[in-house]
Protein backbone atom coordinates (compact mmCIF):
# COMPACT_ATOMS: atom_id res chain seq x y z
CA UNK A 1 0.00 0.00 0.00
CA UNK A 2 1.57 3.29 -1.14
CA UNK A 3 0.65 6.29 1.02
CA UNK A 4 1.77 9.91 0.95
CA UNK A 5 3.15 11.53 4.12
CA UNK A 6 -0.23 12.90 5.30
CA UNK A 7 -1.96 9.57 4.75
CA UNK A 8 0.85 7.78 6.60
CA UNK A 9 0.40 10.15 9.55
CA UNK A 10 -3.36 9.52 9.70
CA UNK A 11 -2.80 5.78 9.30
CA UNK A 12 -0.27 5.72 12.14
CA UNK A 13 -2.63 7.72 14.40
CA UNK A 14 -5.45 5.27 13.63
CA UNK A 15 -3.23 2.31 14.42
CA UNK A 16 -2.06 3.94 17.65
CA UNK A 17 -5.68 4.56 18.69
CA UNK A 18 -6.62 0.98 17.88
CA UNK A 19 -3.67 -0.38 19.84
CA UNK A 20 -4.66 1.83 22.79
CA UNK A 21 -8.21 0.50 22.55
CA UNK A 22 -6.95 -3.08 22.48
CA UNK A 23 -4.81 -2.53 25.55
CA UNK A 24 -7.64 -0.85 27.44
CA UNK A 25 -10.06 -3.65 26.61
CA UNK A 26 -7.47 -6.28 27.50
CA UNK A 27 -6.78 -4.56 30.82
CA UNK A 28 -10.40 -3.93 31.77
CA UNK A 29 -11.84 -7.26 30.70
CA UNK A 30 -8.83 -9.53 30.60
CA UNK A 31 -9.39 -10.16 26.90
CA UNK A 32 -7.46 -13.29 26.06
CA UNK A 33 -6.12 -13.41 22.50
CA UNK A 34 -6.22 -17.20 22.44
CA UNK A 35 -9.94 -17.14 23.34
CA UNK A 36 -10.51 -14.36 20.82
CA UNK A 37 -8.83 -16.43 18.11
CA UNK A 38 -11.03 -19.38 19.01
CA UNK A 39 -14.09 -17.12 18.87
CA UNK A 40 -13.08 -15.85 15.43
CA UNK A 41 -12.98 -19.38 13.98
CA UNK A 42 -16.34 -20.30 15.54
CA UNK A 43 -17.84 -17.05 14.24
CA UNK A 44 -16.41 -17.66 10.77
CA UNK A 45 -18.12 -21.05 10.49
CA UNK A 46 -21.02 -20.41 12.91
CA UNK A 47 -20.24 -23.93 14.07
CA UNK A 48 -18.47 -25.28 17.15
CA UNK A 49 -17.76 -28.62 15.54
CA UNK A 50 -16.21 -27.17 12.37
CA UNK A 51 -14.14 -24.77 14.52
CA UNK A 52 -12.94 -27.70 16.62
CA UNK A 53 -11.85 -29.55 13.46
CA UNK A 54 -9.95 -26.52 12.15
CA UNK A 55 -8.30 -25.80 15.50
CA UNK A 56 -7.61 -29.47 16.26
CA UNK A 57 -9.37 -29.11 19.61
CA UNK A 58 -12.21 -31.10 21.09
CA UNK A 59 -15.63 -29.49 20.76
CA UNK A 60 -15.98 -29.23 24.58
CA UNK A 61 -12.65 -27.38 24.71
CA UNK A 62 -13.87 -24.89 22.10
CA UNK A 63 -17.12 -24.40 23.99
CA UNK A 64 -15.21 -23.84 27.23
CA UNK A 65 -13.04 -21.15 25.60
CA UNK A 66 -16.14 -19.33 24.32
CA UNK A 67 -17.83 -19.48 27.75
CA UNK A 68 -14.72 -18.02 29.39
CA UNK A 69 -14.63 -15.24 26.79
CA UNK A 70 -18.32 -14.45 27.32
CA UNK A 71 -17.81 -14.38 31.08
CA UNK A 72 -14.86 -12.00 30.82
CA UNK A 73 -16.72 -9.63 28.51
CA UNK A 74 -20.08 -9.95 30.26
CA UNK A 75 -22.06 -10.56 27.06
CA UNK A 76 -23.46 -13.50 25.09
CA UNK A 77 -21.69 -14.00 21.78
CA UNK A 78 -23.71 -16.85 20.22
CA UNK A 79 -27.32 -18.00 20.18
CA UNK A 80 -28.21 -21.64 19.61
CA UNK A 81 -31.43 -21.79 17.60
CA UNK A 82 -32.40 -25.33 16.73
CA UNK A 83 -29.34 -27.01 15.32
CA UNK A 84 -27.80 -23.75 14.10
CA UNK A 85 -25.40 -21.34 15.82
CA UNK A 86 -25.87 -17.62 15.24
CA UNK A 87 -23.89 -14.57 16.30
CA UNK A 88 -25.61 -12.21 18.70
CA UNK A 89 -25.32 -8.45 18.05
CA UNK A 90 -22.44 -8.40 20.54
CA UNK A 91 -20.85 -11.33 18.71
CA UNK A 92 -21.15 -9.53 15.39
CA UNK A 93 -19.43 -6.46 16.82
CA UNK A 94 -16.68 -8.52 18.43
CA UNK A 95 -16.11 -10.38 15.16
CA UNK A 96 -15.60 -7.07 13.33
CA UNK A 97 -13.13 -5.90 15.95
CA UNK A 98 -11.36 -9.27 16.09
CA UNK A 99 -10.65 -9.01 12.36
CA UNK A 100 -9.12 -5.57 12.89
CA UNK A 101 -7.14 -6.73 15.93
CA UNK A 102 -5.62 -9.75 14.21
CA UNK A 103 -4.97 -7.79 11.02
CA UNK A 104 -3.06 -5.26 13.11
CA UNK A 105 -1.15 -8.02 14.87
CA UNK A 106 -0.20 -9.50 11.49
CA UNK A 107 0.88 -6.05 10.30
CA UNK A 108 2.96 -5.57 13.46
CA UNK A 109 4.72 -8.90 12.95
CA UNK A 110 5.31 -8.04 9.29
CA UNK A 111 6.78 -4.67 10.30
CA UNK A 112 9.09 -6.30 12.83
CA UNK A 113 10.19 -8.80 10.17
CA UNK A 114 10.90 -5.89 7.84
CA UNK A 115 13.02 -4.15 10.45
CA UNK A 116 15.09 -7.32 10.79
CA UNK A 117 15.58 -7.36 7.02
CA UNK A 118 18.37 -5.08 5.73
CA UNK A 119 16.74 -4.89 2.30
CA UNK A 120 13.98 -2.67 3.65
CA UNK A 121 13.75 0.11 6.17
CA UNK A 122 15.06 3.67 6.39
CA UNK A 123 18.73 4.64 6.42
CA UNK A 124 19.58 8.09 7.83
CA UNK A 125 23.09 9.30 7.02
CA UNK A 126 24.77 12.61 7.83
CA UNK A 127 27.95 13.94 6.25
CA UNK A 128 30.03 17.07 6.40
CA UNK A 129 29.76 19.37 3.41
CA UNK A 130 32.73 18.19 1.36
CA UNK A 131 32.49 14.43 1.76
CA UNK A 132 28.70 14.66 1.66
CA UNK A 133 28.77 16.47 -1.67
CA UNK A 134 31.57 14.70 -3.52
CA UNK A 135 32.02 11.23 -1.99
CA UNK A 136 29.01 9.93 -0.06
CA UNK A 137 26.45 10.16 -2.92
CA UNK A 138 28.63 7.83 -4.99
CA UNK A 139 28.85 5.37 -2.08
CA UNK A 140 25.09 5.53 -1.50
CA UNK A 141 24.54 4.88 -5.20
CA UNK A 142 26.49 1.64 -4.98
CA UNK A 143 24.66 0.67 -1.79
CA UNK A 144 21.30 1.35 -3.47
CA UNK A 145 22.20 -1.10 -6.23
CA UNK A 146 22.48 -3.84 -3.60
CA UNK A 147 19.50 -2.66 -1.52
CA UNK A 148 17.07 -1.00 -3.97
CA UNK A 149 14.12 -0.94 -1.56
CA UNK A 150 15.87 0.94 1.23
CA UNK A 151 14.67 4.50 1.83
CA UNK A 152 17.72 6.76 2.22
CA UNK A 153 17.99 10.21 3.78
CA UNK A 154 21.27 12.12 3.43
CA UNK A 155 21.83 15.31 5.43
CA UNK A 156 24.84 17.38 4.35
CA UNK A 157 25.74 19.97 7.00
CA UNK A 158 28.77 21.30 8.85
CA UNK A 159 30.41 19.57 11.80
CA UNK A 160 28.45 21.33 14.54
CA UNK A 161 25.12 20.20 13.13
CA UNK A 162 26.42 16.66 12.60
CA UNK A 163 27.42 16.29 16.25
CA UNK A 164 23.99 17.59 17.28
CA UNK A 165 22.27 15.17 14.89
CA UNK A 166 24.22 12.30 16.42
CA UNK A 167 23.57 13.29 20.03
CA UNK A 168 19.84 13.77 19.35
CA UNK A 169 19.65 10.44 17.46
CA UNK A 170 18.38 12.09 14.28
CA UNK A 171 20.77 10.06 12.11
CA UNK A 172 22.07 6.50 12.19
CA UNK A 173 25.66 7.49 11.46
CA UNK A 174 27.75 10.27 9.96
CA UNK A 175 30.87 10.63 7.85
CA UNK A 176 33.04 13.49 9.03
CA UNK A 177 36.61 14.61 9.51
CA UNK A 178 37.31 15.72 13.06
CA UNK A 179 36.46 13.10 15.68
CA UNK A 180 33.72 14.29 18.07
CA UNK A 181 34.82 14.42 21.69
CA UNK A 182 31.49 15.75 22.94
CA UNK A 183 29.74 12.37 22.78
CA UNK A 184 30.71 8.69 23.28
CA UNK A 185 31.13 7.38 19.75
CA UNK A 186 32.25 4.47 17.62
CA UNK A 187 34.82 5.78 15.13
CA UNK A 188 36.41 4.04 12.14
CA UNK A 189 38.54 5.51 9.33
CA UNK A 190 36.76 5.69 5.98
CA UNK A 191 38.86 7.52 3.38
CA UNK A 192 41.79 9.95 3.16
CA UNK A 193 41.01 13.61 2.55
CA UNK A 194 43.82 15.25 0.60
CA UNK A 195 43.83 19.05 0.97
CA UNK A 196 45.52 21.05 -1.79
CA UNK A 197 46.25 24.71 -2.42
CA UNK A 198 44.39 26.17 -5.40
CA UNK A 199 44.84 29.33 -7.45
CA UNK A 200 43.74 30.65 -10.87
CA UNK A 201 46.01 29.64 -13.81
CA UNK A 202 47.18 33.26 -14.13
CA UNK A 203 48.41 33.47 -10.54
CA UNK A 204 52.06 34.45 -10.01
CA UNK A 205 52.80 31.13 -8.27
CA UNK A 206 51.03 28.89 -10.82
CA UNK A 207 53.48 26.42 -12.33
CA UNK A 208 56.21 27.08 -9.77
CA UNK A 209 57.91 24.11 -8.10
CA UNK A 210 58.26 23.65 -4.32
CA UNK A 211 57.01 27.11 -3.46
CA UNK A 212 58.55 28.12 -0.10
CA UNK A 213 56.27 28.93 2.83
CA UNK A 214 57.62 32.47 2.88
CA UNK A 215 55.98 33.05 -0.52
CA UNK A 216 52.66 31.57 0.63
CA UNK A 217 52.72 33.92 3.62
CA UNK A 218 52.49 36.87 1.20
CA UNK A 219 49.17 35.60 -0.19
CA UNK A 220 45.67 36.35 1.03
CA UNK A 221 43.59 33.23 1.71
CA UNK A 222 39.92 32.45 1.37
CA UNK A 223 38.84 30.47 4.45
CA UNK A 224 35.95 28.17 5.32
CA UNK A 225 33.81 28.88 8.38
CA UNK A 226 35.15 28.60 11.93
CA UNK A 227 35.17 24.96 12.99
CA UNK A 228 35.85 23.66 9.49
CA UNK A 229 38.48 20.92 9.39
CA UNK A 230 40.02 22.48 6.27
CA UNK A 231 40.34 25.85 7.97
CA UNK A 232 41.83 24.26 11.09
CA UNK A 233 44.41 22.42 8.97
CA UNK A 234 45.49 25.62 7.19
CA UNK A 235 45.72 27.63 10.41
CA UNK A 236 47.75 24.85 12.02
CA UNK A 237 50.11 24.69 9.04
CA UNK A 238 50.84 28.43 9.24
CA UNK A 239 51.23 28.28 13.00
CA UNK A 240 53.71 25.40 12.70
CA UNK A 241 55.67 27.30 10.02
CA UNK A 242 55.75 30.45 12.18
CA UNK A 243 54.03 32.76 9.68
CA UNK A 244 50.87 34.85 10.05
CA UNK A 245 47.89 33.81 7.91
CA UNK A 246 46.53 36.67 5.80
CA UNK A 247 42.77 36.30 5.36
CA UNK A 248 40.92 37.71 2.38
CA UNK A 249 37.41 36.38 3.07
CA UNK A 250 35.50 33.71 4.98
CA UNK A 251 32.99 31.55 3.07
CA UNK A 252 30.59 28.79 4.01
CA UNK A 253 30.97 26.30 1.16
CA UNK A 254 33.35 24.93 -1.42
CA UNK A 255 31.48 26.33 -4.42
CA UNK A 256 31.88 29.90 -3.17
CA UNK A 257 35.56 29.23 -2.43
CA UNK A 258 36.21 27.91 -5.94
CA UNK A 259 34.36 30.73 -7.67
CA UNK A 260 36.20 33.35 -5.63
CA UNK A 261 39.62 31.80 -6.24
CA UNK A 262 38.89 31.66 -9.98
CA UNK A 263 37.90 35.35 -9.82
CA UNK A 264 41.30 36.26 -8.33
CA UNK A 265 40.11 37.10 -4.82
CA UNK A 266 42.76 34.96 -3.14
CA UNK A 267 44.03 31.40 -2.90
CA UNK A 268 42.59 28.62 -0.77
CA UNK A 269 43.05 25.19 0.73
CA UNK A 270 40.42 22.74 -0.45
CA UNK A 271 39.75 19.00 -0.68
CA UNK A 272 41.15 17.46 -3.85
CA UNK A 273 37.87 15.63 -4.52
CA UNK A 274 36.08 18.97 -4.92
CA UNK A 275 38.00 20.34 -7.91
CA UNK A 276 37.99 17.70 -10.66
CA UNK A 277 35.88 19.76 -13.08
CA UNK A 278 37.81 22.97 -12.41
CA UNK A 279 41.12 21.23 -13.10
CA UNK A 280 39.80 19.64 -16.29
CA UNK A 281 38.55 22.99 -17.59
CA UNK A 282 41.73 24.81 -16.45
CA UNK A 283 39.77 27.24 -14.27
CA UNK A 284 41.96 26.35 -11.29
CA UNK A 285 45.41 24.90 -10.71
CA UNK A 286 47.02 23.14 -7.75
CA UNK A 287 50.02 24.93 -6.29
CA UNK A 288 53.14 22.88 -5.58
CA UNK A 289 54.06 24.34 -2.21
CA UNK A 290 56.16 23.43 0.79
CA UNK A 291 54.13 21.52 3.40
CA UNK A 292 51.27 20.71 1.00
CA UNK A 293 49.16 18.75 0.28
CA UNK A 294 47.88 18.02 3.79
CA UNK A 295 46.25 14.63 4.22
CA UNK A 296 43.45 14.31 6.76
CA UNK A 297 41.00 11.48 7.32
CA UNK A 298 37.26 11.11 6.87
CA UNK A 299 35.69 8.81 9.44
CA UNK A 300 32.54 6.83 10.00
CA UNK A 301 30.96 7.80 13.32
CA UNK A 302 27.89 6.65 15.24
CA UNK A 303 26.81 6.74 18.88
CA UNK A 304 28.74 4.09 20.77
CA UNK A 305 25.69 2.48 22.37
CA UNK A 306 23.29 2.92 19.45
CA UNK A 307 21.32 -0.16 18.40
CA UNK A 308 21.67 0.01 14.64
CA UNK A 309 18.83 -1.34 12.52
CA UNK A 310 19.54 -4.20 10.14
CA UNK A 311 19.68 -1.70 7.29
CA UNK A 312 22.09 0.59 9.14
CA UNK A 313 24.31 -2.38 10.06
CA UNK A 314 24.37 -3.45 6.41
CA UNK A 315 25.40 0.05 5.33
CA UNK A 316 28.08 0.26 8.01
CA UNK A 317 29.57 -3.06 6.86
CA UNK A 318 29.32 -1.98 3.23
CA UNK A 319 31.03 1.31 4.03
CA UNK A 320 33.90 -0.29 5.90
CA UNK A 321 34.37 -3.01 3.30
CA UNK A 322 34.62 -0.33 0.62
CA UNK A 323 36.82 1.91 2.74
CA UNK A 324 40.02 3.25 1.19
CA UNK A 325 41.78 2.50 4.49
CA UNK A 326 43.46 -0.88 5.19
CA UNK A 327 41.08 -3.09 7.21
CA UNK A 328 43.78 -3.58 9.86
CA UNK A 329 43.31 0.08 10.81
CA UNK A 330 39.57 -0.24 11.32
CA UNK A 331 38.56 -0.89 14.91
Amino acid sequence: MDLDSDEKTVYMLYNNMLIKFMLEVATMHQLNLHRLATFQVVAKHCSYSRAADELHFSQPAVSAQIRLLEDSLGVRLFDKIGHKTHLTPAGEELYRYSEKIFALIDETIETMDTLRNPHYGHLRVGADTTVGTYVVPRVLGKFRQLYPNVEITLEVVNRGYLVDDLSQNRVDMVIMGKIPTEIPAFVAPFAPNELVLIAPPTHRLAGCKRIPFSELAREHFLLREIGSGTRNALEQAFQNAGYPLLVSMQMGNNSAIKQSVAAGLGIALISRVAIDIELETNRLVILDAEGFPITLQWRLVHLKDKNLSATARAFKNFLLQNSEVPQTLIS
